[in-house]
């Protein structure tokens, strides 16, 4: 008998296996990568040829159904033993969210990458429908276990629900994790929350406390980078007009991480959260917000020698932003560069794979063309539908301070 797989599953499929290429499979050329790849990385599988994988993943139609060896190969390639393996640790949206006893069994019970895949199926699968929802009783429950706290709280980073149901996730968190590295991704978590809303004491006292933590050497670069940006936006916000003080960024150049941080397996999918330069990406992202052009310029300069495989495009919205903030320090003048001096196009697939991370991002995007609208025709249509944007932005997620830049952006403009 035809096995006749359900068509939400084959949707994830198609997902975790673009993850793992680090590409969006919605061209031939991407295909045609991944056919060498899959030869490449599983010769005793035999490989998919093109016209299987391109039917797969739409570009060719077809009313065929994938073979069980198609399924266990590109299933094999995204990091699990076989399609059916890949099918029982998948929690559908849809689906009724588990008891937390059963939910921690699932992200216990499992491969590194397998229980990564479970925690972001359980963060999808209990967001709320709206940004100023409140979290679920199964989130707060992950937040106050071990295996929740790693494989869902660190991992599934919802900042666009970070003042509203996340942001409770992060506190209930915080009564519970007491490492170091974890007290500084949660209270620097919680200092970008209240920066972005505006609300100076709260943001203040997060500040406080993350600085009296001590830093771990061995801290992952996600958290080491969430603490540096909150020290270059408090510094900003005490003397806008004066620059950021050279002794702050001399110590945020010296205590970037010299190499690139891995997890020690090619069978994880590439996660957001493993980007190997988060350090990197969230100090550039401080400085943009900030408007510190030429400190962007000199950042970025480091950051694409030290990371060259950034030039690849595509890739995540990291790649994507980290590109638009070099345009944005390109047409600035901030130094001689050899980025265009227009926004470059978004080609990674984020929006689809990783929808709750393009939910936060998508306003930097918008900041980005904001500011090109700007200095290409300040009173035009463009700057109107831009600022319209981040304004919607800022009210439904709480964040106000999108329009401080934006209003920056068009006061520099």
């Amino acid at each position: 008998m035809r096995f006749i797989p359900e068509p939400e599953l084959l949707a994830v499929l198609r997902t975790a296996v673009a993850d793992k290429l680090g590409r969006p499979l919605t061209d031939f050329g991407n295909c045609d990568l991944l056919v060498k790849t899959l030869a490449q990385a599983l010769p005793h599988r035999g490989g998919r040829g093109r016209a299987t994988i391109l039917r797969f993943f739409g570009l060719v139609s077809s009313m065929a159904t994938p073979t069980r060896h198609t399924l266990d190969t590109l299933a094999a390639y995204a990091g699990f033993l076989d399609f059916a393996t890949f099918s029982r640790v998948q929690l559908p949206p849809s689906a009724a969210a588990p008891a937390a006893a059963d939910a921690l069994v699932l992200l216990t019970g499992a491969t590194y990458a397998e229980s990564l895949l479970r925690g972001y199926a359980l963060g999808q699968s209990t967001r709320p429908a709206t940004p100023d929802g409140r979290a679920s009783a199964l989130a707060l429950a992950l937040a106050a276990d071990p295996a929740g706290q790693e494989y869902f709280v660190e991992s599934f980073v919802d900042l666009a629900y970070l003042n509203g149901a996340y942001g409770e996730v992060v506190l209930e968190y915080l009564r519970h994790a007491t490492a170091s590295q974890a007290l500084i991704f949660g209270y620097s978590t919680l200092f970008l929350g209240a920066f972005l809303a505006q609300d100076e004491p709260a943001w203040r006292a997060r500040l406080t406390q993350l600085e009296a933590v001590r830093v771990p050497p061995s801290l992952h670069p996600f958290p080491r980078g969430r603490r540096a940006f909150a020290l270059l936006l408090a510094a900003w916000y005490d003397a806008p007009a004066a620059g950021l003080p050279a002794e702050l960024l001399a110590r945020i150049h010296q205590q970037a991480p010299t190499g690139s941080w891995a997890v020690g397996t090619t069978e994880l999918p590439a996660f957001y959260n493993y980007f190997p330069a988060g350090y990197h990406f969230l100090v550039a992202e401080a400085l943009f917000l900030t408007g510190q052009y030429a400190p962007l310029h000199a950042w970025l300069t480091l950051t694409y020698r030290q990371f060259p495989e950034l030039e690849q495009p595509g890739r995540t919205v990291y790649h994507d932003l980290l590109q638009a903030f070099r345009a944005v320090a390109a047409r600035h003048g901030a130094g001689p560069s050899a980025a265009p001096l227009s926004l470059p196009a978004r080609q990674s697939a984020e929006a689809s794979t990783h929808a709750w991370l393009w939910d936060y991002y998508q306003v930097h995007w918008s900041l980005a063309e904001l500011y090109f609208a700007v200095a290409d025709l300040p009173s035009g249509p463009d700057v109107a539908a831009r600022c319209e944007q981040i304004r919607e932005f800022a009210v439904a997620r709480r964040m106000p301070f999108f329009n401080r830049v934006a209003q920056q952006i068009l006061t520099a403009g």
